[in-house]
């Protein structure tokens, strides 16, 4: 059974100062501006139909010149998100859907097993036989001797939302159906066709950013904000049967947990003293 799933939330770069060299300031004010906008859209903050504020309202909340809203406002435009419409303003336009209101999207994330209706694959590579990578051995568990390396991207509706390499055990991979990487999730080839036991699982998000290459291949602004998961699945003699470091686009991850009949352990209070057996 795989069990004992960790979750930790951590920003990086928090309380750090920023300087020259901070990727986010080299990011021109209007793109900041256009992600912040899309934040409003994507939380159904502005609604499909809403008519956004006017132009001068808008540079007053932001301190911004009207030059930047519009270039921000243009920029959502062309991708579908806004129409401005003469004489009467601009409008966000029909059909959109917060991401947290999308069940589908909600599923195609967090079913950690199966393919889910609108979601696809994208292969971008496959490399046989390599090795784990420091940062995702050093995690849990022991290295496996060789796995296979699998870079792809998954898609919603045809539109990319995450960047993945999964690594899996070689010895198991083998054991899976020919190019099953383009049309199912290895963990569930894993457990469908893997010889051996899984024990436990953990998985690690961070707040990142996107860089050029990682902006291109998800269709994204650069320095997005992303959400990086690192997965790991350990067998019961705990050593990696797979292994996956991925990237979600800020704006479409939903994560969803629920908990049923949860028991709360007691937690020490450490302001207390601890009492003395019998008071």
């Amino acid at each position: 059974m795989i069990n004992d799933t960790v979750f930790r939330m951590q920003r990086l770069g928090a309380g750090r100062v920023a300087d020259d060299s901070d990727d986010n300031d080299r990011v021109a004010l209007y793109v900041r501006l256009s992600r912040i906008f899309r934040d409003r859209i994507r939380s159904g903050e502005w609604a499909p139909g809403d008519k956004l504020p006017p132009v001068p309202e808008l540079c007053r909340d932001f301190a911004v010149a009207p030059i930047t809203v519009r270039q921000a406002l243009r920029m959502l435009a062309d991708k579908g998100l806004l129409v401005a419409i003469r004489g009467r303003g601009t409008f966000v336009t029909e059909g959109q859907q917060a991401a947290v209101d999308d069940p589908e999207l909600r599923r195609a994330i967090n079913n950690r097993l199966d393919l889910t209706p609108g979601q696809g694959i994208r292969v971008l590579k496959r490399e046989m036989d390599v090795a784990l990578p420091p940062d995702l051995a050093a995690i849990d568990g022991r290295a496996k001797r060789a796995y296979v390396k699998i870079t792809k991207i998954h898609l919603y509706n045809e539109t990319p939302f995450a960047l993945m390499d999964v690594y899996v055990d070689a010895a198991a991979y083998r054991l899976f159906p020919p190019n099953s990487e383009h049309n199912a999730k290895m963990l569930r080839m894993l457990i469908n066709h893997g010889r051996e036991k899984m024990g436990r699982s953990r998985q690690i998000m961070t707040i990142s950013h996107a860089d050029q290459a990682v902006a291109r291949a998800l269709d994204y602004s650069m320095g997005g904000v992303m959400v990086k998961m690192i997965s790991t699945i350990l067998s019961e003699d705990g050593e990696v049967l797979i292994a996956n470091n991925a990237l979600y686009r800020g704006d479409m991850f939903v994560m969803e947990h629920v908990d049923q009949n949860i028991g709360v352990p007691s937690i020490p209070d450490p302001s207390r003293s601890p009492t003395r057996a019998g008071h």
